[in-house]
């Protein structure tokens, strides 16, 4: 065994303790009306254009397949090579054959997802190198942090999808990491996992890995999409080679793709949103039309939306009022394109405070009243995406409980409007003994796991802890009461030996 391998096998811990109340799995569904800013004629003026920039401009693929495949397609390949103008007849073939929804099955197919139509899944938070809590302060993230991580999106049923790295594990070589992200996702959850976009060598890598924790090689995957990724542009109007590449193989392999073109209103698109986002619907368009190219059918999710960015630091705008219009309006380009919505809430603040909260909780309300299907680094997000925070993903833990609670439909019958019990209490009485509310006391209201109801002298008393506090006490009880989901040891002891041997042979660099 390699000394990394070893140093892995020594962290896994599987402790138990106290419990924690909450929601029990399931995907909300949103019943309500949605938000929609643009008119009818807007959206099409917004089509327009997007169309006008693919066939007169044209958009840039580093990778030659990708420049090979839309060549064959009937596309006009610039001088340059990689310059490549899509005519509006070829991104309207493709809009018919993609796909308006997609099941992701994991490991435990008790856990699976169905991405589109009126359901909600939320992910946990993914990519930054840096993790803090309370004791130990802003650092560097390590495999022990990032599998706490991936404990608490396991142990939350809130939590639908873990994210490939919800902190880098920045201690474990470069060439090595996805190895051991992927391995400890596998074995620490059985949910749908994350796939990141760095090169084929390692994409296989991830994926062959994921079919071996479900029982097939990885061509069966394409019977039964398992894994999802984000696919950024490197806007305006590029992909570079890895994101180019890594579409290709998403949908050679039937995986699902949501993507995000990195637009930023002000800097690398213009600085009217109505423009902006008409140029990310582009990006987004020329991307859906190479994976359908590839495979019809192919699974998509669109978040071509904006961010500004703050003309005084010149960093994104993440959670500003701008951003949450624009996502609004990307979220009804992507209806009318029948596409599964993928967005994210996000935050500028360096501390898990009243601001952080307040930027998280308007982009989740944007993203619920604009349809989103799939919400990214919905738990744990601080700091603009350069740290993972564990008291904020407790508090959006919170949030998101919330949220789920206030999307479960009212019903109205003769039953729930309850008249004889209202005429059996009559004027001037109380509900609190009747045979209804000692039913049905347990579970008709939300019962936070943060959220505090104590009088003054209660709170004094216990601590005068706030809640940022409260939370940190809440992620160590979680990941006491964690418990690791059942894995055949045979599955385990191949995806050691798959492990060992891939380090063995050097790992995987990430392509440039």
């Amino acid at each position: 065994m390699t000394e990394v391998a070893a140093r892995v096998k020594r962290r896994s811990s599987n402790k138990r303790g106290q419990t924690i109340p909450q929601l029990p799995w399931v995907q909300p569904k949103n019943h309500f009306p949605l938000v929609e800013l643009l008119t009818h004629e807007e959206v099409l003026k917004t089509h327009d254009n997007a169309l006008r920039v693919l066939e007169e401009i044209g958009i840039r693929f580093q990778a030659v397949e990708a420049v090979e495949i839309f060549a064959s397609a009937g596309c006009i390949i610039g001088e340059d090579g990689i310059t490549v103008r899509i005519g509006r007849e070829i991104v309207n073939q493709a809009l018919k054959s993609v796909k308006s929804k997609v099941t992701l099955y994991p490991r435990n197919r008790e856990r699976s997802v169905i991405i589109g139509g009126n359901h909600v899944a939320f992910a946990s938070v993914l990519g930054p190198p840096y993790c803090s809590d309370l004791e130990n302060g802003r650092r560097q993230g390590t495999l022990d942090d990032y599998c706490n991580f991936v404990r608490l999106g396991q142990y939350f049923n809130i939590i639908h999808m873990i994210s490939g790295a919800p902190v880098e594990p920045m201690d474990i070589p470069l060439e090595l990491r996805h190895l051991y992200s992927t391995l400890k996702v596998l074995e620490l959850s059985d949910k749908v996992p994350f796939v990141f976009c760095q090169g084929r060598q390692r994409m296989h890598d991830a994926l062959d890995m994921i079919a071996m924790a479900k029982g097939m090689d990885r061509n069966g995957l394409v019977d039964e999409p398992s894994t999802f990724t984000i696919i950024n542009s490197n806007s305006p109007l590029q992909y570079d080679k890895p994101m180019a590449n890594g579409l290709i193989e998403m949908a050679k392999h039937n995986q699902l793709s949501m993507i995000t073109p990195f637009s930023l209103a002000g800097a690398s698109h213009p600085i009217s949103l109505g423009a902006a986002n008409s140029l990310a619907v582009a990006e987004m368009l020329a991307a859906l039309t190479l994976t359908q190219l590839i495979r019809p059918g192919a699974p998509v999710a669109s978040a071509a939306y904006t961010m500004n960015v703050n003309m005084q630091t010149g960093s994104p705008g993440f959670g500003s009022p701008e951003t949450n219009k624009s996502l609004q309006i990307g979220s009804q380009m992507a209806r009318f394109y029948g596409l599964p919505i993928r967005s994210s809430t996000f935050t500028s603040s360096p501390a898990p405070d009243a601001q952080a909260i307040y930027e998280s909780l308007g982009m989740l309300w944007a993203s619920i009243t604009s349809g989103s299907n799939l919400i990214m680094h919905a738990a744990g997000w601080l700091e603009g995406g350069l740290r993972s925070s564990f008291e904020k993903f407790i508090l959006d833990i919170e949030m998101l409980q919330m949220m789920a609670k206030y999307l479960e439909p009212v019903e109205v019958n003769d039953t729930t409007l309850a008249f004889e019990e209202i005429k059996s209490v009559g004027h001037g009485g109380h509900f609190f003994d009747t045979e209804n509310t000692i039913k049905n006391y347990s579970t008709a209201f939300y019962e936070p796991i943060i959220a505090t109801a104590k009088n003054f002298g209660q709170w004094e008393e216990e601590g005068s802890l706030d809640a940022t506090q409260r939370a940190n006490i809440v992620y160590k009880k979680a990941l006491n009461s964690y418990q690791e989901p059942y894995l055949e040891t045979s599955t385990k002891e191949a995806l050691d030996a798959f492990v060992i041997k891939r380090e063995e042979q050097g790992g995987a660099p990430i392509d440039l």
